[in-house]
């Protein structure tokens, strides 16, 4: 007797909406799906936004795009173990899904305190 097939990626999927659904429920985190997300340009440096803030930090609704460490390097222009220092909002930690590295732990910054580590790079 066979029972339903289950696929990788129906595994994947699940695991994705779990991770979603924790976000959201723990820190206010909003996951963008497929090509929803903003482009987000730093000098020569660009991402796609995976995630966003909607968290009350005293104003209102954040709405502030949320980049992962490999993000944040990449438009800092820093190697991908690259962490900001002191930033102003403490960063989330969550598990993301890495094209090379399958399901890891991340960390995720606000989108203006990137800028201002970026900044401060450029003296």
């Amino acid at each position: 007797m066979s029972g339903p097939t289950i696929t990788l990626n129906d595994l994947i999927e699940t695991h994705l909406s779990e991770i979603a659904e924790d976000a959201w429920e723990n820190h206010r985190v909003m996951s963008i799906a497929g090509d929803n997300g903003r482009c987000i340009q730093l000098d020569s440096g660009a991402v796609w936004e995976r995630w966003t803030c909607e968290a009350d930090h005293g104003s209102g609704p954040c709405h502030e795009p949320l980049l992962t460490q490999d993000q944040a390097a990449t438009l800092v222009g820093q190697p991908v173990d690259f962490c900001l220092v002191s930033p102003a909002m403490a960063p989330i930690e969550m598990t993301v899904l890495d094209a090379e590295f399958g399901f890891q732990l991340s960390e995720l910054y606000h989108l203006s305190d990137v800028v201002a580590e970026f900044r401060k790079a450029q003296g």
